[in-house]
Formats: C-alpha cells, sequence, structure tokens
C-alpha cells in the first residue's frame, strides 16, 4: 500500500467529504463512529457513506503509548499540528515519530479496507 495515496487522501479528499456530508469543515468532534447507511443508493449516498466510514475508521485506531495512530492521524491531518508539536505530544524523536505517522496511515488504510469490504463500498486503498 502507497503511503503517499493515503496522506493525500487525508489532507484533500477527506477535508471535502467532511464539507459535502455534513456541510461543515472537518474538525476534531467530526471524528467519531457515525453509523454507515447502506439502505440509500446514489452519489450523495456513497460520499455520505465514504465519510462516515472513514470517521469511525479513525475514531477506532489503537490510542497506545506505543502505538498513537488515532493521536497522530487527528493531530495531523485533521487539526494540522506541526510535526515538532506532535513530538512533544506523544514523546517520540522526530524520525520516530515519522515512522510512527507511516504506520498510522497503513494501519488506518488496512481498517479502512476491512470495513469497506464489510459495508460493500466500492472506494478502498491500493
Amino acid at each position: 500500500m502507497n503511503t503517499k495515496q493515503i496522506r493525500h487522501f487525508l489532507t484533500c479528499d477527506y477535508p471535502r467529504l467532511a464539507l459535502l456530508a455534513t456541510g461543515r469543515c472537518l474538525s476534531e468532534s467530526s471524528v467519531k463512529p457515525i453509523k454507515v447507511n447502506t439502505s440509500e443508493k446514489g452519489g450523495f449516498a456513497y460520499y455520505q457513506n465514504v465519510f462516515s466510514l472513514v470517521s469511525t475508521t479513525i475514531a477506532e485506531l489503537e490510542n497506545t503509548a506505543v502505538h498513537p495512530y488515532r493521536t497522530l492521524i487527528i493531530e495531523h491531518y485533521v487539526k494540522h499540528t506541526r510535526l515538532k508539536d506532535i513530538e512533544l505530544i506523544i514523546g517520540y524523536r522526530h524520525s520516530a515519530t515519522c515512522k510512527r505517522i507511516n504506520e498510522a496511515l497503513l494501519c488506518f488504510a488496512n481498517e479502512y479496507n476491512k470495513q469497506a469490504d464489510k459495508y460493500n463500498l466500492e472506494f478502498r486503498f491500493q
């Protein structure tokens, strides 16, 4: 899986999905488990379901001292916190923080793909 694709999605597409699905800009409070409604069909319902699944996947990521994946994704991609400040929050050096961000992206993509299979959504990370 390509972390560049996942980064681009979280940086560019996820905020747009939030604006489309909720009518508001992406914020920390919008990253929460949201029920996926597969009964509705159509383009708008599809985008709402993808947004719901992404938000739910981020909210359910592991968030321990060893694997602070949820904190990393929310701080870096939702709140746009600087990397230097994230290092202070999680207590890792720069290189370890970068490595953890890549791990968090891959973990997010794997979990999202599993859930997308469950709900039969077409959008997946390659």
